[in-house]
């Protein structure tokens, strides 16, 4: 069975044109080798206004004040079951066909959305949607990082997908290099994959994984971003070893900060430049998800009565946990 995918749908061009717009007027720097992305700086007055622009439209508890000194980041909420994967996606090819970008790195909580988010990538109708029907007439060169296991000889292989990754040549327009991560793989350990240097070979001059993705320059892409929370392992390894320019965050939830304590605990959303958010009852009204319909029973006596239930789809079950979670 072909998957079947709908070129221009609203809900999901606006989140792409958010992302894009941030960069418009912002002063794009060529890279300085063949396998960097070209630059920008952080305090582009450009960019700055841009995001301002960008955020008035949503609720002013979510103009978030927080800005890393270290990245640009952008967040794009978006409901289960509306096109992340899409969406990312279509952000990544026109990000590289209207400012350069081709180096970028997404990283996945678990590996059954590994799996998932690699046949979409590599899927031919895919390749030809974005390049044909989208018209952007380039491909994504798809890497994939896989765990490694010490050979029988005991000598070192520097990790195949990250050495293509990075050999990638910014002089290839036609070429958009991403190497898909599973969080438990950028956790840093003592002699962890990425984190050794003592391979028999390296790239560019590079024998520790993470220096060698970090001369890219590269943007990350985090799909569920809550299970990328700021004090979880693999996020400090994106931010401290990665250094990514900017690190673009799509998710139906993010993660959570509280400070104070007891009666003055507060607790909010860790939204940082979230530029778009289509949220459950939006998205419900536009009929991209389905509801959840409850029926009411008159009691019989006076006395209330209990209602139990007997079965339910995961599909529902699933659909009255989001609902749940979004009046919390």
């Amino acid at each position: 069975m072909e998957l079947v995918l709908q070129k221009g749908l609203k809900h999901q061009q606006d989140a792409v044109n958010a992302i894009s717009e941030v960069f418009t007027g912002v002063e794009i720097t060529p890279p300085n080798a063949f396998f960097e992305n070209p630059g920008f700086s952080l305090a582009d007055p450009s960019l700055i206004g841009n995001i301002k622009e960008l955020q008035k439209n949503l609720p002013v508890e979510y103009r978030s004040k927080r800005r890393s000194s270290e990245y640009l980041n952008l967040d794009i909420k978006m409901e289960t079951g509306t096109g992340k994967t899409y969406v990312y996606t279509q952000a990544i090819y026109a990000l590289h066909n209207q400012y350069g970008f081709n180096k970028f790195i997404i990283a996945v909580p678990s590996l059954a959305i590994k799996a998932g988010t690699a046949q979409f990538l590599k899927d031919p109708y895919v390749k030809r949607h974005f390049s044909d029907v989208c018209n952007y007439g380039t491909e994504i060169e798809l890497g994939i990082l896989e765990a490694q296991t010490r050979k029988k000889n005991r000598r070192s292989y520097f990790p195949s997908a990250v050495a293509d990754f990075v050999k990638g040549s910014n002089m290839n327009s036609k070429k958009i290099y991403v190497l898909l991560v599973n969080m438990q793989l950028l956790a840093v350990r003592k002699n962890g994959m990425l984190s050794r240097d003592d391979y028999d070979y390296g790239v560019e001059g590079f024998y520790r994984p993470l220096d060698a993705l970090r001369s890219t320059r590269p943007i990350v892409i985090i799909d569920e971003p809550h299970r990328f929370d700021r004090g979880q392992k693999s996020f400090q390894v994106i931010t401290d070893e990665l250094k990514p320019q900017s690190i673009i965050r799509f998710g139906a939830t993010f993660p959570e900060i509280s400070s104070g304590r007891g009666r003055n605990k507060v607790t909010v959303k860790d939204y940082e430049n979230l530029l778009y958010d289509l949220n459950a009852c939006q998205s419900f009204n536009q009929n991209l998800i389905k509801g959840v319909t409850k029926e009411h029973f008159e009691p019989a006596s006076k006395l209330e009565e209990k209602v139990k239930i007997t079965s339910m789809s995961l599909e529902t079950l699933w659909q009255l946990f989001t609902m749940l979670l979004r009046e919390l």
